[in-house]
């Protein structure tokens, strides 16, 4: 029997692409436990979190999209910040945070009205995975203080190769606080909580932004052999575009050609989190569990299902839009940011993950260099991809 795992991206507001992918597999009307129970084990980063948060409340899929697409719910987990000193930086430098994390962890315990304020720890002890055994959480952050990546687990793992790890005793909401408090551009304060003095940021931060490799690494941690897992890693949307060359005119479809100055690489580096780390990942995590005894349609014992935005090629030359997008339409997606607050923008990133479960927009393989086709490895349709996991997962 497969060991299955199931992973959630971070990407902010993004993460409705995650729903949307399982309402797809289990229909809008399935309970979060009830998804819980198809897997062994569940990790998540920062907007992943979220959609795990909501996972273990038991809503029905239907609900949980509401996380997200409700502004109302959007407002109160991005607050802004009232600090002059922060509006002034932005205002001179384009960069520096936009919200406040105090007023996040209340938002998470506000959406969370049951399950919110349990301690991770043992909160999944009565929901039966895949095997009848529990279901293992974890949640990952940055610990600010000791420079590092903390794993928030709902069970404490000890196995040959780690000894013992300690589970923690935060709560829910204050693992998901912790997991989604993205610095620099976003958020103005390491996320705290009321009866512990450490501090933490974004999980990505930790480079497990997509934490398909942290799960591996965790199940094999615990014995399970390498050639048992089946891994499905949910993205948040990926935005690839061939860069332009110095000079060229901007087009929708190249990223453009930037000069490195101080301050243009530091609002790179505030971003970089969700750029090459999730992709390494999977790419990684497929190498530790390959060899022989992959049930076909799948090539991999890792299955990513992540909305890719990247241009196509046009019939005549050039670039054009996929799915039948105008390019002031790609364009504006690509421009989105992980904190999308705006229903237009929250509508666009709708309808792009609509394309994509459509098979009209590409899925992100387990591997791309993002220039040589001849590299692509894994599906690059969704349709794919299912029938991939579903292979898998038996």
């Amino acid at each position: 029997m497969p060991y299955r795992i199931l992973t959630l991206d971070g990407g902010g507001a993004w993460a409705l692409i995650e729903v949307k992918a399982l309402i797809a597999m289990y229909g809008e009307a399935t309970l979060g436990h009830d998804v819980l129970r198809k897997f062994d084990m569940v990790g998540a980063n920062s907007g992943g979190s979220i959609v795990l948060g909501g996972l273990v409340e038991n809503v029905a899929l239907g609900q949980l999209l509401g996380y997200f697409n409700d502004r109302a719910n959007r407002e109160l987990i991005f607050s802004p910040t009232k600090s002059w000193g922060d509006e002034a930086l932005r205002a001179t430098l384009q960069v520096g945070p936009k919200y406040s994390a105090a007023a996040k962890l209340p938002a998470f315990e506000t959406l969370l009205k049951r399950t919110g304020n349990l301690p991770l720890a043992g909160i999944a002890a009565a929901i039966p995975g895949a095997s009848g055994d529990p279901v293992r959480l974890f949640i990952v952050g940055f610990d600010y203080d000791y420079n590092r990546a903390t794993m928030f687990r709902s069970q404490t793992p000890q196995g040959p190769c780690l000894g013992v790890a300690n589970s923690g005793t935060i709560t829910l909401a204050e693992a998901i606080h912790a997991s989604t408090n993205a610095p620099i551009n976003y958020f103005d304060a390491p996320a705290t909580f009321p009866e512990h003095t450490e501090r933490y940021w974004d999980g990505g931060i930790s480079g497990f932004n997509n934490p398909v490799l942290a799960a591996v690494t965790e199940a094999i941690t615990i014995g399970v052999a390498p050639r048992a897992i089946a891994a499905l890693s949910l993205g948040t949307g990926a935005v690839r575009l061939p860069p332009a060359a110095q000079g060229d005119p901007a087009s929708a479809f190249t990223a453009p050609w930037a000069a490195s100055t101080l301050l243009s690489d530091v609002k790179k580096l505030a971003s970089s989190i969700l750029d090459d780390p999730p992709d390494s990942a999977s790419m990684i995590a497929h190498v530790v569990t390959s060899g022989p005894g992959i049930p076909a349609p799948a090539v991999s014992r890792v299955v990513r299902m992540n909305p890719l935005m990247a241009p196509v090629p046009a019939a005549g030359g050039g670039w054009q839009a996929p799915g039948g997008m105008t390019a002031a339409q790609f364009q504006y997606l690509c421009g989105i940011d992980m904190d999308a607050v705006q229903p237009a923008e929250i509508a666009a990133i709708e309808s792009y993950a609509q394309l994509w479960l459509d098979d009209k927009a590409p899925n992100q393989p387990v591997h791309w260099d993002g220039k040589d086709p001849a590299t692509v490895f894994g599906p690059t349709r969704f349709s794919a991809a299912l029938a991939a996991w579903q292979a898998l997962a038996g």
